[in-house]
């Protein structure tokens, strides 16, 4: 892939992961009325590491341009050695950010008697900042002495050129998005939920895949490449997990957005005698659909009128499963 091409794949991605995330913070302040939370913080430090991403990675190609390898595959400059050491900092501790910012708001979700899940937080929590401290300190210490990863006699050693250190930091990264993909099904079972709601908690949850499946081929496109993947596609692939994350973990909180949109388009398009008309049907489709409801999350207490669908008192004495209406 030719280094302009590259350049451009990754400004794109991170331009639309830019805009996914601005949309976010705008669904959340002005169309909720509320304050941002820590899941939105750590969703924007997941973007501003990826932009430091593109800019060292960027930085890196254009030095290469100007000094191409030798026939030994030796880097004949220092800068080009000190950016992809700074740009792989950037990428391996920069990919958790998205994850602490779903895992955030699971710890918000999840009540406290619900012992079981609450149990699973904590283990997945700790693993998840082992992994993100283990990943901090490969890059740092993998190379001995450290000056090796600017060394252009022993650049070979360095941690941007290390096989293993590429292995166990995808290892990590992929094992913690596996985690974070399969645990929220586990919430499934303990609400009452409609067919049609459990579905589309299924497709929110599902999101995650996309991910796994970004991550799961840079593997193997670099695994087919022998591990000699050519710089401006590597660096794309890495650029593409980056946005996908920040996307896909900000996707969930564009619902009231998409579904004010909706909303707003389908009542111009009726009209204004349309809906005149249609006024004594809606008073008594919603009176039918309050009765019929009362059923749809009573084991729980999780209210249909968090996601939307109906109306339902919250039970006093059920515990509660938060914000579940800011996945659907």
């Amino acid at each position: 892939m030719l280094i302009s091409v590259g350049i451009a794949i990754q400004a794109v991605l991170l331009g639309l992961s830019l805009l996914v995330v601005i949309l976010r913070c705008w669904t959340r302040l002005y169309y909720e009325g509320k304050k941002l939370t820590l899941s939105e913080y750590f969703v924007w430090i997941g973007w501003i590491f990826a932009l430091g991403w593109f800019i060292s990675s960027t930085l890196s190609m254009l030095i290469l341009a100007r000094h191409p390898p030798s026939d030994s595959g030796i880097i004949p400059t220092v800068d080009y050695l000190k950016a992809v050491w700074v740009a792989e900092y950037f990428f391996d501790t920069g990919i958790y950010w998205p994850k602490l910012s779903i895992l955030t708001f699971y710890w918000y979700l999840i009540p406290d008697v619900f012992k079981s899940l609450r149990i699973g937080l904590y283990v997945i929590t700790a693993y998840l900042m082992c992994c993100m401290i283990t990943s901090i300190l490969l890059n740092t210490l993998i190379a001995r002495p450290i000056s090796d990863n600017w060394s252009i006699e022993n650049q070979l050693n360095s941690a941007w050129n290390s096989l293993p250190n590429f292995l166990t930091q995808w290892c990590l990264n992929f094992s913690t998005d596996l985690l974070l993909f399969c645990f929220p099904f586990f919430i499934l079972q303990h609400l009452t939920l409609r067919r049609e709601q459990k579905i589309g908690l299924v497709g929110v949850f599902s999101l995650g895949a996309i991910t796994l499946s970004v991550s799961l081929a840079r593997f193997i496109i670099s695994n087919a490449a022998d591990y000699q993947l050519d710089e401006p596609s590597g660096n794309a692939l890495c650029m593409a997990e980056m946005a996908t994350a920040v996307i896909v973990v900000s996707l969930p909180g564009l619902k009231k957005l998409i579904m004010k949109s909706r909303t707003s388009t389908h009542a111009t398009s009726r009209g204004y005698n349309s809906v005149q008309s249609s006024t004594g049907r809606s008073s008594n489709f919603t009176a039918s659909k309050s009765r019929t409801a009362s059923h749809a999350y009573a084991e729980w207490g999780v209210m249909d009128d968090d996601i939307d669908l109906a109306q339902q008192p919250q039970l006093p004495s059920s515990p509660v499963l938060h914000d579940v209406g800011e996945l659907l």
